[in-house]
């Protein structure tokens, strides 16, 4: 879809596009401010999303960019893996915001009865496209359980994969 390049978009004018359908099936995502929706935008991502129930964004990470997702309604639980291995996941309610790194394996899931409602913002590339997306979904694989709090898995990751950009 090719847009008109403004500065302020409300996220019901964007469609949804083969790619993140693709990557989410079942998602209401929106990408609204990106290279191809605004002018002079080299280094940002901001977004909109609604996780049905029970429903999971795969391990994955960013190359060239950081990511912040902030919760507005329901629950998600974020996930990460550290340099040293070490998979992390948080339950994460209304105002609740995560950080992750360029490079950082993470993910997103939501295995709650409820739908959840964020924005997420990538800084560092303009796109989706342009953010080194790369696909772990098969190197840690992550079941969508519940959460309460913070939990610290038993099992590792391989260092040199959980290695930073």
């Amino acid at each position: 879809m090719a847009y008109e390049k403004k500065s302020v978009w409300h996220y019901s004018e964007i469609e949804e596009d083969e790619e993140t359908a693709r990557l989410m099936p079942g998602f209401e995502i929106q990408y609204i401010i990106t290279d191809e929706t605004t002018n002079d935008n080299e280094g940002a991502v901001f977004g909109h999303c609604i996780f049905p129930p029970k429903s999971q964004h795969f391990p994955h990470r960013h190359q060239a960019a950081q990511e912040v997702v902030y919760v507005f309604k329901g629950r998600v639980v974020n996930g990460s893996v550290d340099e040293d291995g070490v998979i992390t996941e948080t339950e994460c309610g209304p105002g609740a915001a995560t950080h992750v790194a360029k490079g950082q394996i993470h993910w997103t899931r939501n295995p709650y009865d409820e739908p959840a409602e964020f924005a997420f913002a990538y800084y560092g590339a303009p796109s989706l496209a342009k953010s080194g997306y790369v696909d772990h979904k098969d190197d840690v694989p992550i079941e969508n359980v519940e959460v309460t709090g913070e939990l610290k898995h038993e099992s590792l990751v391989d260092k040199d994969l959980a290695k930073f950009a």
